[in-house]
């Protein structure tokens, strides 16, 4: 398979992501809109000003034993509590759009080291092709290329670390780049960002020890010193008072004093680094290629 076929593959799967995740708020923002529809209906009738104070939800299961239906909770929600369970909900889905976003990434990289040794053995250090002879080697397809790459201890990182030493241009373009951000810190930080989400219900216990976890993944933590910019990225994917723990990936406002609704998605804006990310090592192994057909056919 050619790395621009993984990398199309790669790219329709992100599309897909982007889908969910516009779809996810387009529901919320409609019962967002059905509940303010009832709380003005709330504030015209008076009579109704029973109904405001809470709202009832009865949840069962049933027993083994007899059958029979058994209440395990009673909840009793408010109209602010329901908004707040639709903005929490929505945050959450959108937590594991991330999940996959990474997971996606993943294969990308995976699926592109393969290629890298399947086109030049050179590019893979000898204890990634195990125990083969140099004669078994030359018959092995780019299958067995990819699962010895899915079997590669560490991945993606020790793959990551591998494309760096073999191509200056990634270590390079990390922190020299048109978007204005450390892509070696963006990658780290979604990886960890996808382990606290999955592992952890998307909150951390300890937040200062998650930001220098992520800062000495990215080479970034020297003896505890560190930028504060750093800091502040890794900190603005999080809530702030009450959820300052939260991975929080909802639309962010910015440029308040402009009298219209404008503003970033937080899931876009990670996912999109992570496709930076990958098409840097597509246009590296494009150019790999380029240069050994040219060299071989001198």
């Amino acid at each position: 398979m050619e790395i621009e076929k993984m990398f199309e593959q790669y790219t329709n799967k992100m599309a897909q992501n982007y889908l969910y995740q516009r779809a996810v708020n387009r529901s919320a923002q409609k019962e967002l809109k059905e509940l303010e529809k009832f709380s003005k209906a709330l504030e015209e009738k008076p009579k109704l000003e029973n109904l405001r104070s809470y709202f009832g939800d009865n949840m069962y299961f049933r027993a083994a034993k007899d059958g029979k239906h058994i209440l395990f909770a009673h909840i009793k929600s408010s109209l602010k509590d329901m908004r707040k369970a639709v903005v929490l909900h929505k945050n959450k889905q959108y937590q594991w759009l991330l999940a996959e976003a990474y997971e996606d990434f993943k294969d990308f990289i995976e699926n592109s080291y393969a290629f890298a040794g399947h086109i030049d053995k050179n590019l893979w250090p000898l204890n990634d092709f195990g125990r083969i002879s140099l004669t078994e080697l030359k018959e092995k397809d780019f299958e067995w290329f990819r699962k010895r790459a899915r079997i590669k201890r560490d991945v993606p990182q020790s793959i990551i670390n591998r494309f760096r030493d073999i191509f200056p241009d990634i270590s390079r373009l990390e922190t020299e780049n048109k978007l204005g951000i450390n892509l070696r810190l963006a990658v780290a930080l979604i990886e960890s960002l996808r382990h606290i989400i999955v592992h952890k219900s998307g909150i951390v216990s300890d937040k200062q020890k998650f930001i220098e976890d992520v800062l000495k993944k990215s080479g970034l933590y020297n003896n505890g010193k560190y930028k504060d910019e750093h800091k502040v990225f890794i900190k603005s994917f999080f809530g702030a008072r009450n959820y300052k723990n939260v991975v929080v990936l909802l639309e962010a406002g910015i440029k308040p004093e402009i009298p219209f609704y404008i503003h970033v998605n937080l899931f876009e804006v990670l996912s999109r680094y992570l496709m930076a990310y990958a098409n840097i090592i597509l246009e590296c192994l494009q150019a790999h290629k380029k240069n050994e057909i040219s060299y071989n056919a001198v």
